[in-house]
Parts: structure tokens; C-alpha cells; sequence
């Protein structure tokens, strides 16, 4: 049996799902450790701290290392020089926000993280080339993030719209995900109400929680409804018709496949990672265009025909590309190299 010591940021998110995911592997013996006990570097450092005392211990026994995300990966970087290790980059969203002299020690700490790993999972092609051109040398894998494909199921649909309170001539567009500023949830907001003033019968549903959970409660109205932290991703995605996401930067979004999985149409920013998602399944808006977005939201919730195009072509696209067998098998054989 091989010992996997996942090794995530914090709880939650997607790397966490992932990590469930992983769970299903036959043959593994897996373990987890959150090195943060808060999404916020500056709060979680004290349990950081402490993290990283007990990581040296229980690494020692595991027969492989799995991280999760550039930031875990550079803290765990002692212990990835001590055992095979495969470094899962998940957005590398340190090492794309940092800048001077701060983002100069994170690209070196960054190519530190790509020599010791044994492997280094891209879960999109931005990823992969963006490292690629940091370190040319550096074993990277790419390998794309997978989801289950949802059955289509009327009875549920109706039962989850009921359960919203939504009618048959609303169009619910769905933001999940964290609601912080590299969401941009408050761009998917204002496109909304321009979108329904507009005269677009749309109503964004938003869910999730965060730094910016007040500023989107402040906005809720016809348009616009917070539904707070959910964990019944899969009924929203029933209920919803599109799925926004505007954010500045992601790995390969989960909820962008979630919902291509469930046969609705995805409206995403240009950031790295969305379209590498999306694909032809989605419609792709610049980072911080409200008005792209707006218009892209009011078209999608004016055009039946063109939603079920869209989501046709997503279903298709998770099957071909984004399957969990297919993830599954991969991460496998690339453990099993490991090990």
C-alpha cells in the first residue's frame, strides 16, 4: 500500500476536491495536511508555523508527497529535497501576483520548488509554458483537471429551481466560488443589474463567502441574490442556465467544468486558465470588461437555442477532455512513477 501525503494551503477550495477525488485510487493509502488554518497568509501564520514542524514528521513517513499550489509547494520545498514529490500547481497564483523585488525571491524560491519536485503537474497549458520558461528543465507534466459528468435530469432541474424560488421566465446565471477580489465577484454583479436593466430577464445567484461577502450583500435586489457559503454545488448548476466567472486568474477552474459537466454554458474573463476551460464551450470577456460581460450575460439569457449550443458543446468537451477517468488514470500512473 503507498502512503500519499497530500499537502494542501488551507481547507477547502478546489485543490481540496481534488484531493477527494484522488481519494477514489485503489492501492493508496492517503493523508492530508493543511498548512494554513486561514485563507489569508498574514492571519494563518501562526498555524503555518506550527504546520510545518508536523509536516517534517509525517513526510518522513509517507512514500510520496502531493502538493497542492505553487505557495504550499514553497513552504513544503525542505521536504520536497527529502522525498518524492509531486507538486500539483493549481493556478500558481503566488507566483503570478508577486512583482519587484518580492516577485524576484518568489520566481527564485519557485525554481528551487521545480528542481526538488520529481514531478510538476500543469493542470492547463498556460501553466505548463509559463514554467516551462521559468525553468526549461523542469519535469512537467500536463494534466488537466477532471469532473463527472452530470445526468441530465429534468425532475431534479425543476425540483432546484423550485427550492430558489426561481420561475419559468427567469434565466439564473450562477457565480460559485470564493468572494475575493481575484474572483472579481462585484465585475459579475455589476454586469448583472446592467444586464437586467437592460431588460435581460437574468438573476445572478451567487455563491459563496469571503473577504468581499459584504460589499455583494450591500448589492442584492432583482437581479442580484447572495445565497451565502452552499455546498449543494451540483442542485445550483441544475438550476442555474450559465455560469459567470470573471476572475483575474485561475489553475483550470472546477466550477467552469462543473458546470460544462452539467451542460451549461460558462461566461469567463481571458485570465489564465479560463479559456484553457472553457474552450469553444464558453464565451471569453477581458479581465474587468463589466460591459463585455454584461452584454455576453444579457445575449446568452435572450438566446434558448444559443444556451443549449454552448452547453451541448461543454458536455462533449468534459467527456473528450476533462473526464475523471481520464484525470484519475493519469495522476495514478505519474504516483505510481513516483513511488
Amino acid at each position: 500500500m503507498t502512503r500519499v501525503l497530500h499537502i494542501l494551503p488551507h481547507e477547502g477550495g478546489g485543490g481540496e476536491a481534488l484531493v477527494d477525488l484522488l481519494g477514489r485510487l485503489a492501492g493508496y493509502e492517503h493523508e492530508r495536511i493543511h498548512l494554513s488554518a486561514d485563507r489569508s497568509p498574514l492571519r494563518g501564520a501562526p498555524s503555518i508555523a506550527r504546520s510545518r514542524i508536523e509536516l517534517r514528521g509525517r513526510a518522513q513517513r509517507a512514500d510520496v508527497l502531493h502538493v497542492v499550489g505553487d505557495a504550499a509547494a514553497m513552504i513544503a520545498l525542505p521536504s520536497l529535497r527529502r522525498r518524492p514529490a509531486l507538486v500539483g500547481t493549481h493556478g500558481l497564483h503566488l507566483l503570478r501576483r508577486a512583482s519587484g523585488p518580492v516577485g524576484a525571491v518568489v520566481r527564485a524560491r519557485m525554481r528551487g520548488v521545480l528542481g526538488a519536485a520529481g514531478i510538476v503537474v500543469c493542470s492547463s497549458q498556460t501553466e505548463f509554458d509559463e514554467l516551462a520558461a521559468l525553468d526549461p528543465r523542469a519535469s512537467l507534466r500536463l494534466v488537466p483537471n477532471g469532473t463527472p459528468l452530470a445526468p441530465a435530469d429534468p425532475e431534479a432541474r425543476n425540483a432546484a429551481r423550485a427550492a430558489l424560488g426561481l420561475d419559468a421566465g427567469q434565466v439564473a446565471a450562477v457565480f460559485l466560488g470564493q468572494l475575493e477580489e481575484r474572483k472579481r465577484p462585484l465585475d459579475a454583479v455589476a454586469a448583472a443589474e446592467r444586464a437586467a436593466a437592460a431588460g435581460a430577464p437574468l438573476v445572478l445567484l451567487l455563491a459563496g463567502e469571503g473577504p468581499l461577502s459584504g460589499a455583494v450583500a450591500e448589492r442584492a435586489g432583482p437581479a442580484v441574490r447572495p445565497l451565502g457559503f452552499r455546498s449543494d454545488s451540483d442542485a445550483l448548476l441544475a438550476a442555474a442556465d450559465l455560469l459567470v466567472l470573471p476572475s483575474e486568474r485561475e489553475g483550470l477552474p472546477m466550477s467552469v467544468l462543473e458546470a460544462m459537466a452539467h451542460g451549461r454554458p460558462v461566461v469567463v474573463s481571458d485570465g489564465p486558465g479560463n479559456p484553457d476551460a472553457a474552450g469553444e464551450a464558453g464565451v471569453v470577456v477581458p479581465v474587468g470588461d463589466v460591459d463585455g460581460l454584461a452584454a455576453a450575460m444579457a445575449r446568452l439569457a435572450g438566446d434558448r437555442a444559443e444556451r443549449a449550443r454552448l452547453g451541448a458543446l461543454g458536455r462533449k468537451r468534459v467527456l473528450r477532455e476533462f473526464s475523471t477517468e481520464r484525470y484519475l488514470a493519469s495522476m495514478d500512473a505519474l504516483f505510481r512513477e513516483l513511488a
